[in-house]
């Protein structure tokens, strides 16, 4: 085998040591205002209102799509609207975790 050759073969190798692609939880599923059961684990039970990004840990992409998703659920009539107080619009702290605001 030629120098050449090899130099070649060693170009079209794959890197061993790349990194695995990241991706979100929701990137390999399909996202549908008729699945409540999936949707519901995005939305504050206290509050009503939707978690983002830093919170559900998706992409930018899929957040978009499950917050469009959610409120169809709503205007559809398979998910409840809450509308609370804005005295309680605030989530309890669990673990005494501080969130930004």
């Amino acid at each position: 085998m030629t120098l050449k050759k090899c130099f070649r073969l060693l170009s079209q190798m794959e890197n061993p040591y790349k990194q695995p692609q990241k991706g979100c939880i929701l990137c390999n599923i399909s996202v549908d205002y008729k699945n409540i059961q999936l949707l519901s684990q995005f939305i504050s039970p206290h509050t009503g209102r939707i978690y983002g990004r830093h919170i559900t840990g998706l992409c930018g992409v899929k957040q978009k799509e499950v917050s469009k998703a959610i409120k169809k659920a709503h205007s559809m009539g398979f998910m409840s609207v809450t509308h609370k107080h804005p005295q309680f619009m605030k989530d309890p702290n669990i673990c005494g975790l501080k969130h930004l605001d």
